[in-house]
């Protein structure tokens, strides 16, 4: 890109040139796909037909009920507070930061000035979703596992823990892009 100079602000111009995304942020791009199609299938899907779980015979029906053990919540009816706690977190994750995900993807293939604070707000907030879960599922005694046994405590574990990584790691890249640019900027 280069710039000129018109009228009293700066224009860029396009050169034909434009360089590749780093392989950081490729994969920032792909880890917020993955979250994203997870929540505008499984976790959309289950917000829309959780009072009705049991009765759904379906192929996301099925695939969640294999999460089951690992959360009852996922297939009973009503609103029990275990229940409640779960829809809020899944609700937000997908009506909230989804649409904020999207954003970012958008703000780092354009390389918009605001993709690192968004990056660690988005990341931040799905972290905390997480580690809230796993906490109070902890100090629960584990309270919506279906029966205490491996395959539970794997499943429960093992299938949120990309959000845990993933997270973890867009905030750690956002925290060390921010402090370079702050140096910088010294």
């Amino acid at each position: 890109m280069t710039t000129t100079v018109a009228e009293g602000r700066v224009q860029k111009q396009r050169t034909g040139l434009r360089r590749a995304l780093p392989l950081r942020d490729k994969v920032t791009i792909g880890v917020m796909v993955f979250f994203a199609a997870v929540a505008f299938t499984l976790e959309a899907y289950w917000l829309i037909f959780n009072q009705v779980m049991e009765s759904r015979t379906d192929i996301f029906a099925r695939a969640l009920a294999l999460y089951w053990p690992a959360d009852y919540t996922y297939r009973i009816a009503g609103y029990p507070i275990e229940k409640c706690f779960t829809l809020a977190v899944e609700s937000l994750n997908t009506v909230v930061m989804q649409p904020l995900s999207l954003l970012l993807i958008f703000a780092i293939v354009a390389r918009k000035p605001y993709r690192y604070p968004l990056q660690m707000l988005v990341a931040m907030c799905m972290l905390y979703g997480t580690i809230l879960y796993y906490y109070v599922a902890h100090l629960s005694g584990y309270a919506v596992f279906a029966y205490q046994g491996t395959y539970p405590y794997l499943m429960f574990y093992l299938a949120n823990l990309p959000w845990a990584i993933g997270c973890s790691w867009m905030v750690y890249d956002a925290f060390r892009s921010m402090v370079e640019r702050f140096k910088a900027a010294d």
